[in-house]
């Protein structure tokens, strides 16, 4: 054979990976690696590529594999244990996250590549075939034991056997629940969830909802926007639960209604408050350990809240944050489970 396949890089986890995050990341950054501050680089993880760079506050579990020849992760990404990701070109944008035991890679041409926006996630035991690009857009998930492949290969096509090399697009906000299988040159557009055991062998356009096997469309027109009030109890319902969270996780939470909202004081392991307003006209300092939610509210108004004094400061309906504390990053954590997700402004 004239190249040599890649296998199980063993040498390198047993001379790097076994190094603490500490030493592994000055051995990296001696090979020229970009990485960035608050990086944690778990035991047996390893990172090998050409052209490496990894953006503040990133996590890799336990014994996971990175290997490309260009290779980003942005910042807050979290990649979990035991999950290996072998491909020329990885792109991985921030707050996205790829769970345990999840496997990308296969077989490599020039164009093998693998991009995945902002505030995605694939979990659990799923199965990416980027042997041609697969591009996954923002805020979109992929459940476990999922399948995307970009090949499909076994008989001859000389005896006229089908044989397919495409590469896969998923949009924004698609939602691949568990054991959804792709097939190459499938491109999916925003907005778009896909029934759980289905299997997608053609284009699906945007706004839509599809199932079966081959998947079929069975509604279109989604999603359908939920009248304020609707809108209202939902969040109230998030709210509740949240707190009602906290309470069993052993944390006294006092929310005071005021006209404007209401301010809920947290107390436990770590103490914090959370200060919900309707309207963004506010004259009320903060501090660091508390967080701001507006209804809605301008970049302009969540930077002016940061400067009297909070420590985190948040738009629903905007899907905007900036800054970071104990309890807004356990707020928007719960506030994702509905789906809920924001976008760092700073």
């Amino acid at each position: 054979m004239l190249i040599k396949k890649r296998r199980i890089p063993v040498l390198h986890m047993l001379c790097i990976g076994m190094l603490p995050s500490f030493l592994k990341k000055v051995v990296y950054r001696a090979k020229g690696y970009r990485i960035g501050k608050g990086v944690s680089l778990s035991f047996g993880s390893v990172i090998i590529g050409r052209k490496v760079e990894i953006g503040d506050h990133t996590k890799v579990g336990f014994f996971t594999i990175i290997r490309g020849r260009q290779l980003t992760l942005k910042r807050f990404v979290k990649i979990g244990s035991f999950s290996v990701i072998d491909t020329e070109k990885i792109f991985i944008d921030e707050d996205s996250r790829i769970n345990e035991q999840v496997y990308i890679g296969g077989m490599k041409t020039p164009q093998s590549s693998f991009h995945m926006g902002k505030r995605c996630i694939i979990m659990q035991l799923s199965y990416l075939n980027p042997t041609l690009p697969i591009f996954i857009d923002d805020d979109s998930g992929i459940g476990g034991h999922c399948l995307l492949f970009t090949h499909g290969s076994w008989n001859s096509q000389l005896e006229g056997f089908p044989v397919k090399f495409a590469p896969i697009h998923l949009g924004k906000k698609v939602w691949l629940p568990w054991r959804v299988f792709i097939m190459p040159g499938v491109t999916v557009g925003d907005n778009v969830v896909v029934g759980a055991n289905s299997m997608l062998n053609s284009d699906l356009p945007s706004n839509c909802i599809a199932a079966g096997s081959p998947a079929k469309i069975i509604k279109e027109n989604v999603p359908t926007q939920p009248a304020k009030n609707e809108k209202d109890k939902v969040l109230k319902n998030i709210f509740d639960e949240f707190f009602n969270y906290l309470r069993y996780e052993d944390f006294t939470c006092d929310v005071q209604a005021e006209d404007n909202g209401f301010i809920a004081t947290i107390q436990g392991k770590r103490s914090g408050a959370i200060h919900y307003v309707l309207s963004p006209l506010m004259h009320i300092k903060g501090d660091s350990g508390s967080v701001v939610i507006f209804d809605s509210a301008t970049p302009a108004i969540l930077q002016e809240a940061i400067e009297s004094g909070y420590g985190m400061a948040v738009s629903i309906n905007n899907g905007m944050r900036i800054g970071s504390n104990a309890s807004g990053e356990e707020l928007l954590a719960f506030f994702s489970r509905y789906g809920v997700r924001f976008s760092r402004l700073d």
